[in-house]
């Protein structure tokens, strides 16, 4: 995920495997910058994030920052983000191999 690349929609797009890169949230292109900071989709988990950050940074904390000084709650977060489960409550049809 830290290289875009997975089950992000803008990824599936870019080689045509699904018509859309929007998320399901309907409001932007699925890519991570959606995910860390905007997706209503993922809010629980980044309150989680968010409140381990502030404690020795500040949010809304850059990518690479994020990625190179909090590494452990930021590879949690991504480990935790059920992309079959969020596409399968919003669109049953959709499901990536």
């Amino acid at each position: 995920m830290v290289m875009g690349h997975g089950n992000i929609r803008s990824y599936l797009h870019r080689f045509k495997i699904i018509e859309t890169p929007t998320c399901h949230c309907g409001t932007r292109d699925q890519n991570l910058d959606h995910l860390l900071f905007e997706c209503e989709l993922l809010n629980k988990k980044r309150d989680s994030l968010n409140s381990t950050v502030i404690k020795t940074d500040i949010w809304q904390i850059s990518k690479n920052r994020l990625i190179r000084k909090h590494f452990k709650i930021f590879a949690k977060f991504t480990n935790e983000i059920s992309f079959d489960k969020i596409n399968e409550v919003l669109n049953p049809s959709y499901q990536v191999s």
